[in-house]
């Protein structure tokens, strides 16, 4: 299939036509599809009796924060164009969206907050300043007795597993135990709810240019900030609806429509960001445009110092 200029142009758009990071749909999931862009827009096609049929929707890229695509998914240069440029994430899921194996972000024209971000995880006093901000959120507490980053994780453990208990008993589930791979209902609904909550600050990190890899309280892997920002809403959102999609019939598709009704009404997208901007504002540069680096200090890009012919 071949595509005018009009079929990209479309969504060439810029930021400040954009529809806000907090406004939009938190996240849509698509399997079996083919993802490609023709003359109105980005559509997912599915293969029945060996045609492309359309399905009755149209991606709304524009208004999307994160496609997350499952299995048997594939996706056309054009349409992946359209989806970055209009500011969306794509994520790269396994079924039913649990997994998040690998994700495409949009590139931000600002450098700012990911220069704050090198300053503060540098510094030991700041970073840790800034996860104990991070753990009130989540603990729900304006002091944190003990005020080391020891004291703080274990209150955290202890409230995680008291919330498990609560809900167990609650849900009337006899045992259970935290395990990754584990493949019963409550676990597999951990894992799935989870990654859609990683989609969700892989999108926020890409929102305001930031790398995912550099954690406040998480180190050593790639989505460390990503575990730091879904962490603040595990307790809320991903715990309880694992427990109460447990006995459904089709447990994953209950945790994903409890999970994407609570993302909405808790406004996660916007907390995700306005997390990131709290910890990183303090730690600002003081200017905000191309510059190179000097003998004394910075000087300013995009011109010519070879001096003259």
């Amino acid at each position: 299939m071949s595509y005018s200029d009009n079929a990209i142009a479309f969504s060439t758009l810029p930021v400040s036509h954009q529809v806000r990071f907090e406004d939009r749909v938190s996240f849509a999931y698509i399997e079996k599809a083919v993802v490609l862009q023709n003359r109105t827009g980005v559509w997912a096609m599915q293969e029945e009796a060996d045609e492309l049929v359309q399905l009755q929707i149209q991606l709304p890229v524009g208004g999307i924060a994160v496609l997350a695509l499952g299995p048997g998914t594939s996706i056309t240069h054009p349409a992946m164009m359209s989806l970055t440029r209009s500011g969306a994430t794509v994520v790269f899921a396994g079924g039913g969206g649990n997994n998040a194996y690998a994700a495409a972000t949009p590139l931000t024209s600002s450098s700012r907050w990911a220069l704050a971000q090198a300053h503060l995880v540098t510094r030991e006093e700041e970073t840790k300043q800034a996860a104990i901000v991070l753990y009130k959120q989540q603990l729900g507490l304006d002091v944190l007795p003990g005020g080391s980053i020891n004291t703080m994780r274990g209150l955290e453990g202890r409230a995680i597993r008291d919330l498990y208990k609560k809900l167990a008993k609650q849900h009337g589930i006899k045992s259970f135990r935290r395990e990754v791979a584990a493949e019963d209902p409550v676990n597999t609904g951990l894992n799935l709810g989870n990654s859609i909550l990683y989609g969700c600050a892989a999108a926020a990190c890409s929102a305001i240019g930031v790398n995912p890899a550099l954690g406040i309280i998480h180190r050593g892997n790639r989505r460390s900030l990503l575990f730091d920002l879904a962490d603040l809403y595990k307790p809320k959102i991903t715990i309880p609806a694992a427990f109460a999609s447990a006995a459904e019939e089709d447990s994953a598709g209950a945790v994903r429509r409890l999970v994407r009704k609570a993302i909405h009404k808790q406004k996660v997208m916007a907390g995700m960001v306005e997390t990131l901007m709290t910890v990183l504002s303090p730690h600002l540069p003081g200017q905000d445009d191309d510059r190179l680096v000097g003998d004394e200090s910075e000087i300013q890009g995009h011109t010519n110092y070879g001096g003259d012919e």
